[in-house]
């Protein structure tokens, strides 16, 4: 099994930070590609991330923390 880690999306050009405003999976459910797993809110828009890998999911952000982008969100086991 490989761990895999999901960081912060750059949504547009300008976009340096995000919130997280919704998971829509919980730590240790399993997640499928594709599938919408979060929500991020940036200065323009909300976004709603999926999966790029199938796995079992640990969030490591919580609802209302802002992060660059880049940092750590959550890790899948692959």
């Amino acid at each position: 099994m490989a761990r895999m880690t999901l960081k912060m999306p750059k949504g547009a050009v300008s976009m340096q930070h995000g919130t997280i405003v919704e998971w829509r999976v919980a730590g240790g459910d399993s997640v499928a590609v594709g599938q919408v797993i979060y929500a991020v809110e940036s200065e323009k828009a909300t976004l709603e991330i999926e999966s790029p890998f199938a796995g079992v999911i640990t969030p490591i952000a919580a609802i209302g923390e802002t992060l660059p982008v880049g940092a750590p969100v959550a890790t899948i086991e692959t």
